[in-house]
């Protein structure tokens, strides 16, 4: 970005060239090219063929068009930066940021959404905190984020606490008490398919990938009675979903059958464990997708 050596007292931002000027519902302005306007939203495209019907058009920069927004000016002020060919500026707290995404999303800006997404992402870490989680579904449900809103309600349900609609109660002060039985009403619908999935996955003998393989002890599902106990156990505590804990399983078993001949746990070939977990991943990922949050 060009701007000009002294920024008027209420511009964030002064862009050589620009033909537009946005005011935020504080009074601060912005001077820019509309071209980047008009090509990240339709509907900021319309508010600026608004306020160009009104104005006409500029004749000098004294005579820019003004297009007043609702919004506040650091929230207008990183919006831009995610539009103009400048370093993105993403807001400093969790609630700025998901105002931001809130914002991206009323104008329909697609490729914005996306790119303050990612941003989030890398300088903020999704965070496996309860508490994190919630204040996260509770900000997500406050804008209107559909995708926030679900991705904090997955992680609520993987955590190993089971959690009943009494334990929410110390949440009315995040959210109201629809939002809060909502999502006691996802995390058990959650719960339910992904234990009626994993279910099919043992009978199914995990999909067929544990053919051939020979263990000391079956269990009814053809598989291995350890590998059995470790896939139900998924179940019940979605945070047992991890490889550290597969590994784990399986070194308990070896340390008892290990030296048994019967058994070649030990020696299970890798391209078997690879199938094994794709087939459980699926699984496991596609419980989630089968249910929704409004």
């Amino acid at each position: 970005m060009v701007a000009s050596d002294k920024y008027p007292a209420n511009f964030l931002i002064n862009y050589r060239g620009s033909d537009l000027i946005l005011r935020s519902h504080d009074d601060k302005h912005f001077r820019v090219p509309r071209i980047y306007l008009v090509n990240s939203s339709r509907v900021l495209e319309e508010l600026v063929e608004s306020a160009l019907d009104t104005h006409g058009k500029p004749h000098g920069e004294a005579s820019l068009p003004v297009v007043q927004l609702p919004e506040s000016g650091s929230i207008l002020h990183s919006l831009l930066t995610f539009i103009l060919p400048v370093s993105p500026l993403l807001p400093s707290t969790t609630e700025k940021a998901m105002e931001l995404l809130s914002v991206a999303q009323k104008y329909q800006m697609i490729a914005v959404l996306d790119h303050v997404r990612g941003s989030i992402a890398q300088q903020n870490p999704p965070s496996f905190q309860q508490d994190d989680a919630f204040r996260v579904y509770s900000l997500s449900q406050k804008y209107g984020l559909h995708r926030e809103a679900l991705q904090a309600a997955q992680t609520i349900s993987k955590y190993p606490t089971r959690m009943e609609i009494e334990d929410l109660e110390d949440k009315l002060d995040m959210m109201s008490g629809a939002s809060l039985y909502e999502l006691w009403g996802y995390y058990e619908s959650v719960r339910a398919v992904l234990r009626s999935d994993l279910t099919e996955f043992r009978t199914s003998g995990a999909s067929g990938t544990l053919v051939g393989l020979h263990c000391t002890e079956f269990s009814p599902s053809q598989i291995p009675r350890w590998l059995d106990d470790y896939i139900a156990s998924i179940g019940d505590a979605p945070n047992l979903y991890d490889f550290i804990e597969f590994n784990g399983a399986l070194a308990r078993h070896l340390e008892i059958e290990g030296s048994n001949p019967r058994c070649e746990c030990v020696t299970m070939p890798s391209q078997t464990v690879r199938n094994f977990r794709e087939a459980l991943a699926s699984v496991f990922h596609g419980s989630f997708e089968k249910v929704s949050i409004n």
